[in-house]
């Protein structure tokens, strides 16, 4: 049997070919979410009041530790000091000051940004558009007096759950006491010109984000989907079980010098939010292309930067040892049985750049995402990975001159038959790469029992390969 027919059979097992398309509206649940301590408090708002510290209301800020009225996009991602578990995310977030009945002002505890592909007030899931840095976006009405759709309050213990009422059946725990949350949603569509809000009117609105329809269709004016953000801030209250009394700040009334005169206070309906997107790049590039727009739940799991490969390949044993693949839209692994011949894939990726610039409190570590799974049954198996000499050309790379395959081992995958995304833990050997000075790393996979055929998308394919710099201190909320 030649070599072009061994690549037919693996053609034919499913070793290579496209992946369907997603059409609108039918991706599955992407989404992410970004953990955030508290930072400071400040009466300054870079959206509303930019470059006028001291006027805007008291808000609590979490993220970018530097924010303050001055603070640009740019600055932020320049300087990305953070109070988030990812240091990936350096983007400010902040709310009014909350007040209890008894005149208590409470620092909020954490913040929980969720990051979804749903247009909402619908339930459909869309492709979106990559956040630029600098973004701005407001949510809530600081001016509100009744309850708002798209703010929403919970407290500890009470039986209606997450309410747009103000919770007056909070039941304290008997140790932590009371926490309250106020859950506030931003809109989705963004008319794709104007990162900073321009105010339409006073307490009017501000133009340059608007809220999707019911069916999640984006307004006229407003052509650009972005990301829908739902933040969800978090209080602890002590013994409180009635919120009625509680108040959040307002701005202050100025003097005739346009100075603070006299601070202000709403209740639990002015609760709004502000957004100022300052993601290290690539981080929401990744947030967007390979969870949100790929209907994936990475949850926490966006990394600081992340490569593709450079160049990717398999080769084949047997009788198809001089056989090429480098433009193959799938990689794969067989092991050598009596009726089949081993296959081995090659990756080869620029070191995402970045390790040497984050805070002592975060670790960096490296990690190869592949998409795939066994193509032949339904049982697992584990697939090991070698580091490997770089100094070879996809396009002409076979068996004959593949670089070694074994030796020390850099990671292994253990993995089924579900087509997905799967990681391989590679800290070790990027690390050895680059302490040698290296700017690029080569892999090898390979499997460990015979039989078994498992394949993935190649960078040619729907599903690419990515090696990613992920750098996170968890929380213990």
């Amino acid at each position: 049997m030649n070599a072009f027919r061994l690549r037919s059979l693996a053609l034919a097992c499913g070793l290579a070919g496209s992946l369907p398309a997603m059409a609108q509206a039918t991706l599955p649940d992407g989404a992410a979410n970004a953990l955030c301590l508290y930072s400071h408090t400040l009466a300054d708002d870079p959206i509303v009041h930019p470059n006028k510290p001291g006027v805007a209301m008291r808000h609590d800020f979490f993220g970018n530790t530097k924010t303050y009225a001055y603070s640009t996009g740019d600055d932020l991602v320049a300087h990305p000091g953070t109070t988030c578990e990812n240091a990936a995310d350096s983007s400010a977030y902040w709310a009014p000051s909350l007040r209890l009945a008894d005149g208590t002002i409470v620092p909020p505890t954490y913040k929980k940004t969720y990051y979804t592909n749903v247009a909402v007030p619908s339930n459909n899931r869309y492709p979106v558009s990559v956040m630029p840095t600098g973004l701005q976006m407001l949510a809530g009405n600081h001016a509100g007096t009744r309850p708002n759709p798209r703010i929403s309050f919970l407290c500890t213990g009470s039986r209606k759950g997450y309410t747009n009422t103000i919770p007056t059946d909070c039941v304290p725990d008997p140790v932590k006491g009371t926490q309250l949350n106020i859950g506030i949603g931003f809109p989705t569509c963004w008319d794709g010109n104007n990162l900073a809000p321009t105010l339409r009117s006073h307490h009017g609105g501000y133009s340059n984000m608007a809220y999707a329809d019911r069916s999640g269709a984006c307004p006229t004016g407003y052509p650009v989907r972005v990301p829908h953000l739902s933040m969800n801030l978090a209080y602890a209250i002590g013994q409180v079980r009635d919120l009625t009394g509680a108040q959040l700040s307002l701005d202050p009334m100025l003097d005739a010098h346009g100075k603070p005169a006299q601070a202000l206070w709403g209740s639990l309906y002015s609760a709004h939010a502000d957004f100022f997107n300052g993601w290290q790049p690539q981080a929401i590039r990744f947030m967007t292309e390979y969870c949100l727009n790929k209907g994936r739940v990475c949850s926490r799991e966006i990394p600081y930067a992340y490569t593709e490969p450079e160049a990717d390949t398999m080769v084949m044993d047997g009788e198809g040892r001089h056989a090429t693949f480098g433009s193959d839209i799938k990689l794969a692994t067989q092991t050598e049985s009596d009726a089949t011949p081993q296959l081995t894939f090659y990756l080869k990726f620029p070191i995402p750049a970045g390790a040497d610039t984050l805070s002592p409190r975060f670790k960096p570590e490296y990690k190869i995402m592949i998409h795939g799974g066994n193509v032949i049954g339904t049982s697992a198996d584990t697939l090991k990975v070698y580091a490997t000499d770089t100094a070879w050309d996809e396009q002409t790379l076979s068996m004959n001159n593949a670089p070694a395959c074994g030796g020390k081992l850099a990671g292994r995958l253990y993995l089924n038959h579900v087509q997905q995304y799967r990681t391989i833990d590679v800290s070790a050997a990027v690390s050895e790469a680059l302490k040698a000075g290296r700017k690029t790393i080569s892999f090898c996979v390979k499997g460990a029992r015979p039989g078994g055929a498992f394949a993935f998308s190649s960078k040619e394919g729907d599903h690419k390969p990515v090696l990613f710099l992920r750098a996170l201190n968890p929380l213990p909320l």
